[in-house]
């Protein structure tokens, strides 16, 4: 056996580089062939350590390199064949491999794929909260950055869908509104998908123009027709203020006094600009102003105004700057048993990928590389000394 045949690199490379890789390669073809690639996973972000493997595996070929670099150095093609004669160069590659393969479904476990739906009851305690978001056109007008718009659904995604005490505990539904209105979420604890359904707002997202704040009120109101009765009910208005039809403020104290529906007014625009702010004729960059009768438009933050709806509607006001404020008082309400919901779960399988890796690792631990025979060789060799 020469020197070279004690460590076979290209046996070892097969094993601890060419397995694993082809494997990798074969999730990655079922992942683009199937559905395999819209999985859940626990820990998606943790996606970087599917490079341990091949990594475990380079590690274990630079370290066959230097045993064959110091095998040729120290001994001759003899000496290493009597050096190696007991063992399997084949089963050493082999043992290398399983713990590349056990590192890889450990990786896995670690990402934690489910699959696999079954319905979770839930009981959820809190306050069921409807946000109603202007998405009039002088929602573009740039006195907040980069628009009164942006800057309102920012502040919701902070403030109502990341904020420890939100999550899992209020419920939440999500309404667009201009000249009319538009159900965009139902109440409901899924605060991903308001988040999701929050992005996707923009300028024209209700077909009618204008700014109606008392119809958003009452249609808002509706939303809570499910809810318990000893619930805490809020509305949560975001707006510039400026109206154009009806009276939202006998529309608030109507919803405070008759059906115990409280209105939080959040004021969205700079109040320091005494004349408001120009209108954009559209949502592009760099866009020309609105024009109505050869006139630029304006848009002020009408905080007066907003004042008196939350006045009458048993709320606060609050500028945009300070809705955490609102949000601290909210939380700091009577929560009560809302109704309950099934929700649709993946089940967790990481267990099994862990299952695998133990696997794995059990059977290297106990897979011999010695050659198979040797021990009964070494016997005849014993026999024949003794004689």
């Amino acid at each position: 056996m020469t020197q070279r045949q004690v460590y076979p690199l290209s046996t070892w490379v097969i094993w601890t580089l060419g397995l694993p890789g082809a494997l990798l390669a074969l999730g990655v073809a079922l992942a683009a062939a199937t559905d395999i690639g819209d999985l859940p996973f626990d820990n998606p972000g943790l996606w970087w350590l599917g490079g341990a493997g091949p990594v475990a595996g380079l590690m274990f070929l630079y370290g066959l390199a230097r045993r064959r670099r110091a095998l040729r150095r120290f001994t001759s093609d003899r000496l290493a064949a009597l050096l190696a004669s007991s063992v399997s160069p084949h089963r050493q590659a082999l043992r290398a491999s399983l713990v590349v393969l056990a590192i890889i479904m450990l990786t896995w476990a670690i990402l934690g794929p489910r699959w696999g739906v079954y319905i979770e009851e839930q009981k959820v305690y809190g306050v069921d909260i409807v946000v109603a978001l202007d998405v009039s056109r002088s929602m573009l007008a740039e006195d907040l950055e980069p628009n009164r718009l942006e800057h309102a659904k920012r502040a919701i995604r902070q403030q109502l869908t990341e904020r420890a005490v939100f999550q899992r505990a209020h419920r939440l539904a999500l309404m667009a509104f201009s000249g009319t209105t538009s159900l965009r979420v139902p109440l409901t604890t899924d605060h991903l998908s308001f988040r999701d359904r929050l992005e996707s707002l923009k300028v024209g997202s209700v077909p009618r123009g204008g700014t109606a704040i008392a119809h958003a009120l009452r249609d808002a109101s509706d939303l809570f027709a499910r809810s318990p009765e000893q619930a805490t009910k809020i509305i949560l208005l975001f707006t510039d203020g400026e109206d154009h039809e009806g009276d939202p403020v006998q529309e608030a104290q109507v919803l405070y006094e008759r059906s115990d529906i409280r209105v939080f007014t959040i004021g969205v625009g700079n109040p320091a600009r005494t004349v408001g702010a120009e209108v954009p004729s559209d949502d592009t960059a760099g866009a020309k102003p609105l024009l109505h009768d050869g006139q630029i438009v304006f848009s002020k933050l009408d905080s007066a105004g907003l004042r008196e709806i939350s006045g009458a509607g048993g709320g606060r006001y609050a500028p945009i700057g300070d809705l955490h404020v609102l949000v601290e008082a909210i939380s700091e309400m009577s929560r009560t048993e809302l109704a309950g919901e099934q929700r649709e779960r993946h089940r967790p399988r990481y267990q099994w990928f862990l299952a695998l890796a133990l696997a794995l690792v059990g059977i290297e631990t106990l897979l011999s590389e010695t050659r198979p025979g040797f021990h009964e060789t070494r016997r005849v060799w014993q026999q024949e000394a003794d004689v």
